[in-house]
Protein backbone atom coordinates (compact mmCIF):
# COMPACT_ATOMS: atom_id res chain seq x y z
CA UNK A 1 0.00 0.00 0.00
CA UNK A 2 1.20 3.56 -0.79
CA UNK A 3 1.11 6.87 1.07
CA UNK A 4 -1.14 8.21 -1.49
CA UNK A 5 -3.61 5.65 -0.68
CA UNK A 6 -3.82 6.22 2.60
CA UNK A 7 -5.20 10.16 3.23
CA UNK A 8 -5.40 9.77 6.85
CA UNK A 9 -1.98 9.61 7.04
CA UNK A 10 -1.16 12.35 4.39
CA UNK A 11 -3.46 14.24 5.94
CA UNK A 12 -1.83 13.97 9.35
CA UNK A 13 1.91 14.25 8.29
CA UNK A 14 0.95 17.77 6.91
CA UNK A 15 -0.33 18.29 10.23
CA UNK A 16 2.82 17.08 12.11
CA UNK A 17 4.97 19.38 9.70
CA UNK A 18 2.66 22.34 9.82
CA UNK A 19 2.98 21.83 13.53
CA UNK A 20 6.87 21.15 13.32
CA UNK A 21 7.05 24.59 11.19
CA UNK A 22 5.27 26.57 14.13
CA UNK A 23 7.34 25.18 16.70
CA UNK A 24 10.16 26.34 15.16
CA UNK A 25 8.55 29.99 14.17
CA UNK A 26 7.57 30.17 17.62
CA UNK A 27 10.93 29.29 19.22
CA UNK A 28 12.45 32.10 16.92
CA UNK A 29 10.32 34.89 17.85
CA UNK A 30 10.57 33.64 21.49
CA UNK A 31 14.57 33.83 20.98
CA UNK A 32 14.63 37.30 20.11
CA UNK A 33 12.07 38.54 22.19
CA UNK A 34 14.27 37.35 25.31
CA UNK A 35 17.14 38.66 23.31
CA UNK A 36 15.46 42.13 22.95
CA UNK A 37 13.78 42.50 26.30
CA UNK A 38 17.35 41.61 28.08
CA UNK A 39 19.20 45.17 26.10
CA UNK A 40 19.82 47.84 28.69
CA UNK A 41 17.83 50.24 26.37
CA UNK A 42 14.69 48.02 26.71
CA UNK A 43 15.38 48.19 30.31
CA UNK A 44 15.58 52.11 30.28
CA UNK A 45 13.32 53.49 27.64
CA UNK A 46 9.94 50.88 27.86
CA UNK A 47 8.58 51.43 31.22
CA UNK A 48 8.94 55.68 32.11
CA UNK A 49 8.83 53.65 35.55
CA UNK A 50 12.48 52.91 35.17
CA UNK A 51 13.68 56.48 34.12
CA UNK A 52 15.17 57.12 37.74
CA UNK A 53 17.66 54.20 37.48
CA UNK A 54 18.15 54.45 34.36
CA UNK A 55 19.64 58.20 34.83
CA UNK A 56 21.32 56.80 37.37
CA UNK A 57 22.88 53.90 35.79
CA UNK A 58 24.12 55.74 33.26
CA UNK A 59 26.39 57.44 35.41
CA UNK A 60 27.76 54.54 37.25
CA UNK A 61 31.09 52.53 36.32
CA UNK A 62 28.88 49.95 35.62
CA UNK A 63 27.48 51.37 32.27
CA UNK A 64 31.31 52.36 31.50
CA UNK A 65 32.28 48.74 32.13
CA UNK A 66 29.34 47.86 29.45
CA UNK A 67 27.55 45.83 31.95
CA UNK A 68 23.67 45.73 31.53
CA UNK A 69 20.23 45.42 33.45
CA UNK A 70 20.20 41.85 32.49
CA UNK A 71 23.81 41.00 33.78
CA UNK A 72 23.18 42.03 37.68
CA UNK A 73 19.51 41.18 37.78
CA UNK A 74 19.28 37.90 36.09
CA UNK A 75 19.99 35.00 37.31
CA UNK A 76 22.39 33.18 35.01
CA UNK A 77 21.05 30.16 33.05
CA UNK A 78 17.40 29.00 31.64
CA UNK A 79 16.05 29.03 34.85
CA UNK A 80 17.27 32.44 35.75
CA UNK A 81 15.84 33.68 32.17
CA UNK A 82 12.75 32.17 32.61
CA UNK A 83 12.20 33.73 36.36
CA UNK A 84 13.27 36.96 35.31
CA UNK A 85 10.50 36.89 32.33
CA UNK A 86 7.79 35.51 34.23
CA UNK A 87 8.50 38.66 37.04
CA UNK A 88 8.44 41.06 33.62
CA UNK A 89 5.80 39.51 32.52
CA UNK A 90 3.93 40.28 35.99
CA UNK A 91 5.35 43.70 35.84
CA UNK A 92 3.94 44.40 32.46
CA UNK A 93 0.41 43.39 34.12
CA UNK A 94 1.24 46.08 36.55
CA UNK A 95 2.81 48.89 34.09
CA UNK A 96 -0.64 48.48 31.92
CA UNK A 97 -3.09 48.88 34.84
CA UNK A 98 -1.08 51.62 36.39
CA UNK A 99 -0.48 49.40 39.69
CA UNK A 100 3.40 50.44 39.33
CA UNK A 101 4.73 51.40 42.78
CA UNK A 102 6.13 55.29 43.12
CA UNK A 103 8.74 54.72 43.60
CA UNK A 104 9.91 50.96 42.62
CA UNK A 105 11.65 49.42 45.33
CA UNK A 106 13.16 46.02 44.89
CA UNK A 107 12.08 43.36 47.79
CA UNK A 108 14.48 41.09 48.32
CA UNK A 109 17.40 42.87 46.44
CA UNK A 110 20.30 40.83 48.07
CA UNK A 111 18.43 37.66 45.93
CA UNK A 112 17.74 39.82 42.87
CA UNK A 113 21.66 40.98 41.97
CA UNK A 114 24.52 38.40 40.79
CA UNK A 115 27.84 40.55 42.26
CA UNK A 116 29.78 37.56 42.37
CA UNK A 117 29.52 36.85 38.58
CA UNK A 118 32.04 39.69 37.99
CA UNK A 119 33.22 40.67 41.56
CA UNK A 120 34.13 36.92 42.74
CA UNK A 121 37.51 38.07 43.46
CA UNK A 122 36.29 39.64 46.71
CA UNK A 123 35.64 36.95 48.43
CA UNK A 124 39.10 36.63 50.03
CA UNK A 125 41.55 35.24 52.85
CA UNK A 126 40.36 36.73 55.54
CA UNK A 127 44.22 37.02 56.99
CA UNK A 128 45.19 38.64 53.60
CA UNK A 129 41.98 41.13 53.87
CA UNK A 130 42.61 42.17 57.49
CA UNK A 131 46.60 43.30 57.10
CA UNK A 132 44.61 45.38 54.03
CA UNK A 133 41.69 46.62 56.02
CA UNK A 134 39.76 45.04 53.24
CA UNK A 135 35.99 43.95 54.42
CA UNK A 136 35.24 41.78 51.82
CA UNK A 137 36.03 38.12 53.30
CA UNK A 138 34.55 35.13 53.30
CA UNK A 139 33.78 35.53 56.98
CA UNK A 140 31.10 38.54 56.14
CA UNK A 141 29.70 36.29 53.07
CA UNK A 142 29.22 33.01 55.85
CA UNK A 143 27.24 35.33 58.75
CA UNK A 144 25.01 36.18 56.03
CA UNK A 145 25.57 39.14 54.72
CA UNK A 146 25.63 40.18 50.95
CA UNK A 147 27.48 43.00 48.60
CA UNK A 148 24.26 44.98 49.23
CA UNK A 149 24.64 44.97 53.04
CA UNK A 150 27.33 47.40 52.46
CA UNK A 151 27.30 48.45 49.12
CA UNK A 152 23.37 49.52 48.94
CA UNK A 153 22.22 51.63 46.30
CA UNK A 154 25.28 50.92 44.13
CA UNK A 155 24.16 51.82 40.14
CA UNK A 156 21.15 52.97 41.32
CA UNK A 157 21.91 56.27 43.20
CA UNK A 158 24.13 59.15 42.00
CA UNK A 159 25.69 59.72 45.72
CA UNK A 160 26.69 55.94 46.19
CA UNK A 161 28.14 55.57 42.77
CA UNK A 162 31.03 57.93 43.68
CA UNK A 163 31.36 56.62 46.88
CA UNK A 164 32.80 53.87 48.42
CA UNK A 165 31.07 53.35 51.63
CA UNK A 166 32.92 54.63 54.34
CA UNK A 167 33.70 53.73 58.32
CA UNK A 168 30.32 54.36 58.96
CA UNK A 169 28.77 51.50 56.87
CA UNK A 170 30.83 48.99 58.94
CA UNK A 171 29.67 50.85 62.78
CA UNK A 172 26.25 49.40 61.82
CA UNK A 173 27.97 45.66 63.22
CA UNK A 174 31.41 47.03 64.52
CA UNK A 175 30.97 49.40 66.93
CA UNK A 176 33.46 48.36 69.54
CA UNK A 177 36.12 46.83 67.38
CA UNK A 178 36.33 49.49 64.28
CA UNK A 179 38.04 52.08 67.18
CA UNK A 180 41.22 49.71 67.63
CA UNK A 181 41.87 49.38 63.62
Amino acid sequence: MKLSELPDKKFKLKHIAIAGLACIVLLGASTVMIEATNTTSFCSTTCHEMEPMAKSYDHSIHAKAGVGCADCHEKPGLQGTIASKWQGTQELFLHVTGQVPDPIKMTDAHKKVNCYICHQDKIMNSEVAAKHKDPHTAKHFENGMNCLTCHTGVVHDDKVNMDVPGRERCYTCHLDNMGKL
